[in-house]
Order: C-alpha cells, then sequence, then structure tokens
C-alpha cells in the first residue's frame, strides 16, 4: 500500500529512518523539527509511504522548499512511479538519498539528462564520534563583522559544488551568509584572529549530524585545514550530545581530508538539482 503518512505515522517512520540515518539525515532531521503536516517552514516536508503487512518498506518526502528525499531500499521504478503519484501538483528543484534509490526516482520522473544542472554521485562517510581525534585549533561563531568574506566563502563554495540557485548567486551567498551569522550552524577557524576555514553542520536527527558547507579558501589549501575545523566542529557536537557524523563529500581532496580525520566510506549519495523546477505531473514550475 502506498499513502501519505499521518501524524499518528511519526513514531514509527522515526523509527524506520533512524536505522538508515546515514541516507535519511534530511528526511529525519525535517521529520523531527516540522513532524509530519507542516506547510509553512521552507523543511516541512510530505511523506508518502510504501506499507506491506503494516510495516513501513519506504518513504519519499518532498519539503515545502521542492526537494525530494527518498528512503526505499530496494525500489524499482514502478514504485517510484506510485510514490510520486501521490506527490502530483507539488513543486520539484532537486532530489537527494542513496544514490541508486535516487536513480529509480529519477527513471521514474522521466526526464532528459540535460534536465539535471547537478547530478552528482558523491562518496558517503560516517564516523562514531568516540573516534575522533581532536586537533589544537581555534573555532569561533561567526560575527556580524565576518558578513562580507563569509558571503565569498559561500559564493565561492557553491559556485564549486555547483549548488548555486537560479538568480543573483551573490544575493543567495548574502543571505547564507546572514543565515550563519544568525544561527548556531557553521563555526570559523581562526589563526592570528583571521578565517582561514569554514564548517557547518546541515542537519541533525537524534544523536547524528551531517556535515556540509565545508570551505577553504584555495590559497589555503592542502595544509590539513579543511580536515581541522571539520574535526573542531564535531567536538563541539560531541560535546553537545552527538554520537555520529555522517557527510557526502563533494571532491576527492576533500574526501582525502575526511578520511584523514577518521571518517569511513559506507556507499554512494546522490544530489541531483533541476535546471528548472517542475511541478510534478504538470510542466515547469
Amino acid at each position: 500500500m502506498i499513502r501519505l503518512a499521518e501524524t499518528a505515522d511519526a513514531p514509527r517512520l522515526a523509527d524506520f529512518l533512524a536505522v538508515r540515518v546515514e541516507t535519511s539525515m534530511f528526511l529525519l532531521g525535517n521529520l523531527e523539527a516540522q513532524g509530519i503536516g507542516n506547510t509553512g517552514h521552507p523543511h516541512g516536508t510530505t511523506y508518502v509511504l510504501r506499507e506491506a503487512d503494516g510495516q513501513i518498506e519506504g518513504v519519499l518526502g518532498c519539503s515545502n522548499d521542492g526537494f525530494l528525499m527518498v528512503q526505499a531500499p530496494g525500489i524499482d521504478t514502478g514504485t517510484a512511479r506510485a510514490l510520486l503519484a501521490r506527490l502530483e501538483g507539488r513543486r520539484v528543484a532537486g532530489i537527494t538519498g542513496d544514490a541508486a534509490q535516487v536513480a529509480a526516482v529519477q527513471q521514474a520522473m522521466d526526464l532528459p539528462a540535460e534536465a539535471w544542472r547537478l547530478n552528482s554521485t558523491q562518496p558517503l562517510y560516517r564516523l562514531d564520534l568516540d573516534a575522533l581525534a581532536l586537533p589544537e585549533v581555534t573555532l569561533r561563531a561567526p560575527a556580524p563583522e565576518d558578513h562580507a568574506g563569509l558571503a565569498d566563502w559561500f559564493a565561492a563554495y557553491m559556485s564549486e559544488t555547483e549548488t548555486a540557485p537560479e538568480g543573483d548567486l551573490h544575493k543567495a551567498a548574502a543571505k547564507r551568509a546572514e543565515a550563519a551569522i544568525a544561527g548556531d550552524h557553521v563555526r570559523l577557524m581562526t589563526e592570528a584572529g583571521e578565517p582561514v576555514a569554514m564548517s557547518a553542520i546541515n542537519a541533525r536527527a537524534g544523536r547524528a549530524v551531517q556535515v556540509g558547507g565545508v570551505f577553504v579558501p584555495p590559497a589555503l589549501r592542502g595544509t590539513g585545514r579543511g580536515g581541522a575545523v571539520v574535526a573542531a566542529h564535531l567536538e563541539r557536537e560531541r560535546a553537545a550530545g552527538a554520537s555520529l557524523a555522517a557527510l557526502f563529500a563533494a571532491s576527492p581532496g576533500a574526501a582525502r581530508a575526511y578520511e584523514r580525520i577518521g571518517f569511513r566510506r559506507i556507499g554512494s549519495y546522490q544530489v541531483a538539482l533541476l535546471r528548472q523546477a517542475l511541478t510534478l505531473g504538470g510542466v515547469v514550475a
């Protein structure tokens, strides 16, 4: 049976996702933070369940800001079509999840290859934080005076990772800088008082965190700063109760940096972004 999730499904859905937390961070994090039925927050998510004999076997989520998230082991194209059908009319800008599962959903969407401006398979890593090696670095939260530099870093990061949204890149980067200063998810590594690297947490679920938004200016790369800023940031998360970290690496250099601080590859993760958002069952939005 395939149906939309209801509020009462939240505990069972959380249990299903928690067993597969490394590839469910956005789905589970959104569920914990926004619940089921939230239509106001950008991360509020509609969940479509696939069940058999009363057990959840898969889920496809669509956030209010247009991102599909899949956790459906063994999903085939036919099942993906059935899940997507329950989201007809929803705006979609991209999709993330386990690489093989995302591929099945993409096949069900039946779009030409050129419809995707980014379709990247990235190595997926995890780290049990009790094995974290601590670097001797200085870490701090971003401050208002960091805004201009952060905006430049976010613009460079989005350009390098090909994740920039449609429209004005610098406006989007400035918005992310503002959010970094106002929130508690970004940390800066400093040397002689000056920022030299950045790390961010882009999802939280239970006692797990997901690292994203790691950036070191090109002139400072190759000296271990990327791994050091992530390790220092994760030590802060461990002190706050986190026990597991996950991430997907956007480049071979980033992957090597994460491996040096103890991350172990466990699979492949897909990040796919459309050139133009579309309406499921309809046309380009």
